[in-house]
């Protein structure tokens, strides 16, 4: 699938907007479409702009999951956002789950990530947004089949090992009190 663009010219920074829609077998969809960030405007808006949102609407989620550097220079600010507000228009079904990895521990950027991987890595900050955010969690359930397919996604943050007592439930996330490092 091409980015859907509304880029022009040498922008530093690009916003990307990953709109996602539950399919009639119950996987994911999603349709990618990209913007300029400039004059002084806000990524949010610029995102809201892209997938017709108002600011103050509370049938969508919309939230910031990543950035990447792209060969050209340009920063890409990525958002995902459920339920797809436009569901008539073309999405690629979200088939693969592999994320995104740097070469090693110094160099954590990927070289040059998939859209498919960038938007794996937006429906797992969906899966745990479920769990954490209570907002968020309200428009999840709202979109029919959305929580059965973020069920089977992990929710689990970057970085988070098995077994260091945080706990993924239909409640949310208990973190652990104490020290943290």
């Amino acid at each position: 699938m091409g980015l859907q663009q509304a880029v022009t010219g040498e922008s530093v920074v690009v916003v990307e907007a990953l709109a996602f829609r539950v399919t009639g077998d119950g996987g994911l969809a999603f349709r990618a479409l990209a913007g300029e960030l400039g004059g002084g405007r806000h990524p949010d808006a610029v995102a809201r702009e892209l997938l017709g949102l108002s600011r103050d609407t509370a049938a969508h989620l919309l939230h910031s999951t990543s950035w990447r550097h792209e060969p050209s220079g340009r920063v890409v600010l990525t958002y995902a956002c459920c339920p797809d507000p436009r569901p008539g228009l073309p999405a690629v079904p979200l088939a693969d789950r592999t994320l995104a990895h740097g070469e090693g521990p110094a160099s954590p950027s990927p070289d040059r990530p998939r859209i498919e991987q960038v938007a794996a890595h937006a429906v797992r900050h969906l899966a745990f947004l479920r769990h954490t955010d209570p907002s968020a969690r309200q428009v999840i359930e709202s979109v029919p089949g959305l929580p059965d397919v973020l069920a089977s996604w992990s929710p689990v943050p970057a970085g988070q090992l098995p077994g260091s007592g945080y706990s993924c439930s239909a409640s949310p996330m208990k973190i652990p009190s104490g020290p943290r490092t």
